[in-house]
């Protein structure tokens, strides 16, 4: 029994020292050895990569939602979401293993990036209202059109509204007649030139109090706004470049459009620009990103980059909004558009805004955009509609039109780039009554009689308003309302001394 059970161990020893030896004695080749696993390559959806005006790149798909939330109390701020607030999910970009595929045709082109906080000109980002103001030494001086789009007489009132002695200091006013009723200028504090345009195809080149020169815009037909009808319908000027941008009716491409005229040497007009739809009733140019901002009646928001050969066109088509003019703080490029009948605005930070390519016309998104209601603002003639942004500072002006004497001030954010911005601070003041035989404020008409300039002497930030009869300018302190006696966000009546400066035109 004992022998038998050791003849089978012996066996199976032998057996499988048998086997050992045939493994050991296969070829190590590709046929006999064991396949690796092979990775599938991951798929994934093509991510346009975007890079914020000033941060870093981020791959961020943008999906354009539109929520409107209302606002439970007078002191919130956002009454809606606005459509062009892209809801963007920003990932890490993925670590592949393998080829990944082709980058999507339509790849957003990253937006201008400023090298440092930039100091605006006199005049840079002001809107293409009616009013402007000259920046020249110790001295600020009005051109106000004494028309508007509903008609008006062929004059400019060229009105000298402070000196080194202040406010309200300089000579009478001087008349300078045009050949058609102008409706809107725009001054180049650097080179002392005002361009004004007239209801027709006329443009007017000013210096000082003398005519120099009349010019016809390549206008081939009328815009028609809420506030009336224009060929010419507005006039900002670009002073780092020494170019106005007009505002034209097209026949074609139109019924709106942009047009450029070059005021070095020999002033000449460059091709103009089809809109493709009707432009701001007051568009502004942001000298620091190269961009003009155009919102319109018809709640498109619309960009153009005027740093290529072609300047390209970029819409955001907002939910609702009936879009009035156009404002901007340069140093943070936080961007703004008044809503007519409304006492909201629509603001948007432009660092984060993703430009998308396209034929005519690309589009933008921005995830840090809303809509901000104030409750305060509601009283105004029309809602709001008359923007300013006192260049190289964060307080502005906000007005009605066609009448009324209740407008606003606002305090913008100091910083940009992350988040949803939202106005800081506003108060809503009572314009008083100008001296006799005046009997109380009424806001002028379309094209907005308001602007704003920073004082040379006292560096402080002011509104310039007009009134419909063209009777007398208001110089308006900004901070000097935003610090005044207040019930919640409006200044008591009657405002205190020094705050509210008429002056005679």
């Amino acid at each position: 029994m004992t022998s038998r059970w050791a003849g089978l161990v012996i066996g199976l020893l032998l057996v499988v020292a048998g086997l050992s030896l045939g493994a050991a004695g296969c070829d190590p080749c590709p046929g006999c050895s064991a396949k690796p696993t092979r990775t599938p390559t991951p798929s994934i959806s093509p991510t346009p990569t975007a890079t914020a005006i000033a941060t870093a790149t981020h791959t961020a798909t943008a999906t354009a939602t539109a929520t409107r939330t209302a606002t439970p109390t007078p002191t919130a701020t956002t009454s809606r979401t606005a459509t062009a607030t892209a809801t963007a999910t920003r990932t890490a970009t993925p670590t592949l293993t393998a080829t990944p595929t082709p980058t999507p045709t339509n790849t957003p082109t990253p937006t201008l990036t400023p090298t440092a906080t930039p100091t605006p000109a006199p005049n840079a980002c002001l809107p293409s209202s009616s009013l402007s103001v000259l920046v020249q030494g110790s001295n600020a001086t009005a051109y106000l059109p004494q028309g508007n789009w509903g008609g008006g007489s062929s004059s400019v009132k060229v009105v000298p509204i402070e000196t080194s002695s202040g406010i309200g200091t300089g000579g009478s006013p001087t008349s300078v007649t045009v050949g058609a009723a102008p409706n809107s200028c725009s001054s180049n504090s650097t080179t002392g030139q005002t361009v004004c345009v007239g209801n027709n195809t006329d443009v007017y080149l000013i210096n000082g109090t003398t005519l120099i020169s009349t010019l016809h815009s390549g206008a081939t037909s009328s815009q028609s706004f809420s506030g009336g009808d224009c060929e010419n319908c507005g006039v900002v000027v670009d002073s780092t470049t020494n170019k106005a941008l007009i505002t034209i009716g097209l026949d074609t491409g139109g019924p709106g459009g942009y047009q450029f005229l070059d005021l070095g040497g020999t002033p000449t007009f460059e091709s103009p620009i089809p809109a493709g739809g009707d432009t701001s009733e007051n568009i502004s140019i942001d000298p620091v990103r190269h961009l003009v901002l155009s919102p319109n009646e018809a709640s498109n928001y619309q960009l153009v980059n005027i740093t290529t050969a072609t300047p390209a066109l970029f819409n955001n088509q907002l939910e609702g909004g009936t879009l009035d003019s156009a404002a901007e703080d340069c140093t943070t490029g936080i961007a703004l558009a008044t809503d007519e009948g409304t006492g909201d605005l629509f603001i948007a930070d432009l660092t984060q805004a993703l430009l998308t390519p396209g034929t005519p016309a690309g589009t933008w998104t921005d995830t840090g955009s809303q809509f901000q209601t104030f409750p305060e603002f509601e009283g105004f003639s029309a809602g709001t509609n008359g923007i300013a942004v006192a260049p190289g500072t964060h307080l502005g002006i906000v007005t009605g039109e066609f009448g009324g004497d209740l407008e606003g001030v606002i305090q913008l954010p100091a910083t940009s780039g992350s988040g949803v911005p939202a106005v800081v601070d506003w108060v809503a003041f009572t314009v008083p009554s100008p001296p006799a035989p005046e009997e109380g404020w009424s806001q002028g008409f379309d094209p907005h009689t308001v602007t704003a300039y920073v004082s040379p002497n006292s560096n402080k930030a002011y509104a310039v308003l007009e009134n419909g009869d063209f009777s007398f300018v208001a110089i308006v302190d900004l901070q000097g309302l935003l610090s005044a006696p207040r019930t919640g966000h409006v200044v008591n009546s009657p405002l205190p001394a020094g705050l509210v400066t008429f002056i005679a035109e």
